[in-house]
């Protein structure tokens, strides 16, 4: 017999004389470690063994810094569709059979966003089985600091942007297409007059992570599309 958490039942005539109660959702069985920016890992949550004689209903709220790719309810011999927002943020599901029973673990895939926090840190969600509500709880892992790979210094006098003397061969920095003689004005919305500036804005974020940065060059803006480099 194929696994499967929804299991529509066939003893209706016994459910139908069963009285109604009120189940509780059990915790989740494991608290999956997530590096930012790196692949998806699961969450599950156990079956409480019970027959439900009710249609089944899930909404799941996706811990900040993460998104919810997948979503396994292991259904056989009733159809429930899962629906997983755009942004990942949020997932549903809805079970067609007004009978059914939780036999086998429910599983929720999630990844964490490359501009998670650098500290990491432990966050929560929600899962929630016809009313009843546990949390869905991730490790996000510490990261490296992010820095823009070269030499920069400040223009003369102070706060006309940052000038580029030189790139990191090899960086993501000069792969992104930052060249020397560039004027650093802007980095993910924000203008960096200085080098320190520039460093406030960078303060916090994540190798990897990805941020528009705005040069002028031969008299014009340019915005280029930069992943950190690791501070060194």
């Amino acid at each position: 017999m194929p696994a499967t958490a929804f299991s529509a039942s066939a003893a209706a005539s016994a459910a139908a004389s069963a009285p109604s109660q009120a189940r509780s959702l059990p915790p989740q069985q494991n608290v999956p470690d997530l590096d930012a920016g790196g692949e998806e890992k699961t969450v599950d949550y156990p079956p409480d063994g019970q027959r439900y004689n009710q249609p089944s209903s899930i909404s799941i709220q996706a811990p900040p810094y993460t998104r919810i790719t997948g979503l396994d309810l292991r259904c056989t011999g009733m159809s429930c569709p899962v629906q997983i927002a755009p942004d990942g943020r949020s997932a549903t599901a809805q079970g067609s059979a007004s009978t059914w029973d939780f036999l086998y673990p429910f599983t929720v895939h999630v990844v964490a966003d490359i501009d998670a926090p650098l500290a990491g840190g432990t966050f929560t969600g929600s899962f929630t089985l016809n009313g009843v509500t546990q949390p869905l709880t991730v490790n996000i892992k510490p990261g490296i600091q992010g820095i823009i790979a070269g030499n920069l210094r400040n223009t003369s006098p102070p706060g006309g942007g940052v000038r580029v003397l030189a790139v990191d061969p090899g960086s993501n920095t000069q792969a992104a297409g930052l060249q020397p003689g560039d004027l650093i004005v802007e980095v993910a919305g924000t203008l960096t007059p200085t080098v320190n500036d520039l460093d406030n804005v960078l303060r916090g974020k994540r190798s990897g992570a990805t941020y528009p940065v705005t040069v002028r060059r031969a008299g014009a803006l340019v915005t280029l599309q930069i992943p950190l480099d690791p501070e060194p």
